[in-house]
């Protein structure tokens, strides 16, 4: 099977610089933003595609203590990837992070190599992403989560600004 429309849709969105949300509801090119739209465009052209997901963290090594401790303890980090269903089995495809940042220490996924963009230190059950993905619906939820988190968030952005 020629896979070439499909691993064009995952470059074209990979290729964009890695960005986080400020605000709820403000679409950037995070994981989520990026694998939501790759299970979109691969399934409309007929691919079996499904959203995963689990617990993760930013590597001290690559971002730096001042950044990290400006995260709140009680905020948990999680990582949204996409699967794609390939000869009989479930494979990563990952489009989080732009090819350049690999220099500076993070993984990159790519169409055949079947990597997470972050460490998962969990993946999520089906059920159990359906059940995070849940809290998002609260309004309150999503407003504590990016007024905490905002300082972090900013400081990562300006982080992947100057790679």
């Amino acid at each position: 099977m020629d896979h070439s429309k499909a691993i064009t849709i995952f470059e074209e969105i990979q290729a964009r610089p890695y960005s986080l949300s400020l605000k709820s509801g403000n679409p950037c090119n995070n994981c989520y933003y990026k694998g939501v739209e790759l299970l979109q465009k691969l399934g409309e052209i007929g691919y079996t595609v499904r959203g995963r997901g689990g617990v993760t963290y930013w590597d001290e090594a690559i971002f730096g203590k001042e950044i990290l401790s400006l995260f709140p303890d009680d905020l948990m980090t999680t990582h949204f990837y996409t699967e794609i269903f390939l000869n009989d089995k479930w494979r990563i495809i990952d489009p989080s992070f732009q090819p350049s940042l690999e220099q500076y220490g993070l993984t990159i996924g790519s169409w055949e190599n079947g990597k997470s963009c972050f460490p998962l230190t969990k993946i999520f059950t089906q059920e159990e992403l359906h059940e995070y993905l849940k809290d998002w619906l609260d309004t309150d939820y999503q407003n504590d989560f990016f007024e905490r988190g905002r300082p972090a968030w900013v400081a990562l952005n300006q982080w992947f600004a100057g790679k």
